[in-house]
């Protein structure tokens, strides 16, 4: 399929971008738990024969805005550790409340992870990289949609990265606000289709 065809839904992307954009602002970089879905892959010997897990997802610049981010990223943060971590995070704050501003800035075809090499989950999708991510959000005190009930279900194929572009954007980006992570990975979850699954439902959500 192409890149087109394999496109996270508009309206989810849009929804992403707003939450990073709302945790610059509102809650000085803190996860919100949308964008801290649930990996669910096979794992065998598991009850039920999978196994899930928690991490924080992030969203990948656009192929034609990647490598001057990821410049910028590693500038950012090499400019100013010198005066404390603390002054980088809060560089790496100012720098995010411009940069989640359009989707059309940003990878259609996936989201990415940084996770520790040496773990369950990295061990599970190098076996089998075919994995759903679980969105699943309830939050009244969000403004405007951001806290609308959502439940959805994101079908995945996984490429686990250790070196490359893509690596070295997310890597960059973390480094910024949480010093540099020898012996990780970058999970690039590449979605190939996406379900509401509201009530029991599975109803497919078009991109």
């Amino acid at each position: 399929m192409s890149t087109q065809q394999n496109a996270l839904p508009k309206e989810f992307l849009n929804w992403q971008v707003a939450l990073r954009l709302h945790t610059m602002i509102e809650r000085n970089g803190a996860p919100h738990i949308g964008v801290v879905p649930t990996v669910v892959v096979k794992r065998p010997g598991a009850h039920l024969g999978v196994i899930q897990h928690s991490v924080v997802c992030g969203l990948l610049p656009h192929e034609r805005l990647l490598s001057a981010k990821t410049t910028e990223f590693r500038e950012l943060y090499e400019g100013s550790i010198e005066t404390g971590a603390r002054e980088v995070y809060d560089a790496g704050i100012a720098y995010l409340n411009d940069y989640y501003v359009s989707s059309d800035d940003f990878d259609p075809s996936c989201v990415t992870s940084l996770v520790p090499e040496d773990c369950p989950l990295v061990e599970a999708l190098r076996a089998e990289p075919k994995c759903s991510l679980i969105f699943n959000v309830f939050s009244a005190d969000d403004p405007g949609t951001l806290g609308n009930p959502r439940c959805q279900q994101l079908d995945c194929i996984v490429d686990v990265l250790s070196q490359g572009p893509v690596f070295d954007n997310v890597w960059w980006h973390n480094t910024i606000f949480h010093g540099m992570a020898d012996e990780h990975v970058v999970l690039r979850f590449k979605h190939q289709r996406s379900w509401d699954t509201r009530f029991g439902g599975l109803q497919a959500l078009r991109g």
